[in-house]
Formats: structure tokens, sequence, C-alpha cells
């Protein structure tokens, strides 16, 4: 007898698919919540840590804490639209690309001011350095002059000032004035209730953005008075800032993109976006036409204070003018 093979039921139900572990599950939660700002609140402390004990150079600490902010920054403002409850509506991939954009956009004023480059030429400010070439116009229209000032050892504990004044001409008899004062002082600082300690500031390092003229710019005259001993040195970098109208167009730009997703994700809600990058603006415009000459990590906090004090508000007024110009927002909020 021949054996019939057996019809699959009609009844019989189709193979589920797999469902997701709990363990990728677990990872994927953790990776869309605290995972983030924990590694970037760890870097920047670590940072912050070696810095101060100066284990690592200052512009290369202060290059990793700029990166730790965009990056806390970026993750509060995507974390939102890659939640469980939206899941689809925007993609992860296209939220994690457009946060490297905005890492990479804002990270670019901050890092051709902590990275200036190879320098032109470096001149000791003495009476020999009359008639010095500072730099051409047929190769350098900005350049960036950055003074350092060099102290002799004290024995004691007590101010230390150098003036500088120097005078730049080009060919067409327009003179630059270039000038400032640095050195170190100490400051007695309260421990405890009861408690002193002395404190040694100093201020060594300033720099000065000059647009050659016509022909070719040199040193016309140099006066150097203060502490005895004391000497300065003046190093030319070709100035790579962009120009500060570009940098406050593409702020105003940024925030609005922010504003248009605030927008568009929930009119009704927060304006997070809005504010995070208008505060990430902020800070890299106080960065840039901040006088350091050598910017540190102590720069790079300063400016993210300044800019969050500045950029919330800004963010949190452009958001609310936002939702009652915008006449999508009103539909929805009617709705």
């Amino acid at each position: 007898m021949r054996r019939t093979a057996s019809r699959p039921r009609s009844g019989a139900r189709a193979p589920r698919s797999r469902p997701p572990s709990i363990r990728r599950l677990l990872v994927a939660d953790a990776l869309r919540s605290w995972v983030p700002p924990t590694v970037a609140v760890t870097v920047l402390a670590v940072t912050m840590l070696l810095d101060a004990l100066e284990l690592v150079p200052d512009g290369v600490a202060a290059a990793v804490a700029v990166v730790a902010f965009l990056v806390l920054g970026s993750f509060i403002v995507i974390a939102p639209l890659v939640a469980d409850e939206h899941d689809g509506r925007v993609s992860l991939a296209v939220a994690i690309a457009a946060g490297v954009v905005a890492i990479v956009v804002l990270a670019y004023p901050f890092a051709v001011r902590l990275f200036p480059g190879a320098p032109l030429r470096q001149l000791p400010l003495t009476a020999a350095a009359k008639g010095v070439l500072v730099a051409t116009a047929d190769r350098e229209s900005r350049v960036d002059v950055v003074v350092d000032a060099h102290l002799p050892l004290a024995s004691d504990r007590r101010d230390r000032t150098v003036h500088y004044d120097v005078d730049l001409v080009d060919d067409g008899g327009v003179h630059e004035q270039l000038s400032g004062e640095l050195g170190d002082s100490w400051r007695m600082r309260r421990l405890g209730r009861r408690g002193t300690a002395p404190s040694h500031f100093e201020h060594l390092s300033a720099m000065h953005v000059v647009d050659v003229g016509s022909g070719a710019m040199h040193v016309a005259d140099v006066t150097l008075t203060g502490d005895q001993g004391a000497t300065a040195i003046a190093t030319v970098y070709r100035d790579r800032t962009p120009p500060a109208a570009l940098l406050y167009a593409g702020a105003v730009l940024a925030v609005f993109a922010a504003l248009v997703l605030d927008l568009w994700w929930d009119p009704s809600a927060g304006s997070t976006a809005t504010m995070v990058t208008a505060s990430a603006c902020a800070a890299a415009l106080v960065f840039t036409a901040e006088g350091a000459g050598h910017p540190g990590i102590r720069d790079v906090i300063g400016a993210a204070l300044v800019g969050a004090v500045v950029g919330v508000p800004a963010g949190t007024t452009a958001a609310w003018l936002g939702r009652v110009l915008a006449p999508s927002a009103r539909t929805r909020r009617r709705v």
C-alpha cells in the first residue's frame, strides 16, 4: 500500500518571527537613554583632572572638552526624536548623521582657535625688531599676532607686569597699534572658615587680529616696559577664523533650523533644540571673540557658561515667537 503524503492542515499557523532578545532591548534602551550623556560627562571630568595635573596639553584637553559638550548637547536634542514611543517617525541613522554634522560644524570655530597651525614668523619685541617683516598682503589678508611674555624667576610673591606697545605699518602708510599688559599676580584664597592659601594667577599671552593693508606690513616701533628682565615674543599665524559676519549669519541659520525642528516635532512642547543650538552658537561666538593667546579648557568652560546664560533665554524667546507666528503651530494647537 502506498503511503499518501500528509497534507498541511488548512488551519495551521505560519511560523512566528523570533522576538528580539532581552539583552538587545536593554542595550538599545541604554544607548538611547543614559550611556551617551554618562560617557560625555565622564570624559569631560577626566579631561579636566588630567589638564589640572598637566598630563595632557591644554589645547588637546580643551578640544576634548568641546567635543564632550557638543555630544551632550546633541544627545539632548536627538534622544526625544528616537524614543520608543516615536519609533519610525525619525530614522536612528538620520538622527545620528544630523548630530555628527552639527558637532563638526559647531566644533570648527573652536578648532581653528585651539590649533592655529604652523607659525608664519616669530620676532622678539625689542628695539632690533624695527623694520622686520610681519606679513605680506599677497599671501595673508589677515593674521593673528600672539604676544607671549616671559618673566624671570622670582624669589618673592609679588605682582609683576609687562606692558607692550607695537606699531605696525604697511606700504601704504597705514598704522596698526598693538598694545596690552601681561604678567602674574598673587592672591590669598579662603580655605574653609579660617584658613587661607596663596593662589598664583598668570596672564602671559594675548592675541590680536591684524588686517594686512596694501603691500607688506613691517614693525615701525616697539616699546616694552615693566618688570626688569622680562621679555616678550610675537608669533604671527595665518588667521583661519571665519569673519564675524559669517559666524553670526551661521548662528542665526542654525538657530532657525533648530526652531523649525521644534515646531515640526511638537509645537506645544518645549524648545529643547532651539535652546541647545542657541547656547552652542553663543559659546562659539564668545570663544572666537576673546583675546586669549593660547586658549585652554578654562576658556572653553567659560564660553560654555556664557553661552548657556545667553542662549537659553534667546532660544526660549525665539521658540515662543515661532509658536505665535507660525500658522502650522496655531493650527495644531487648535486641533
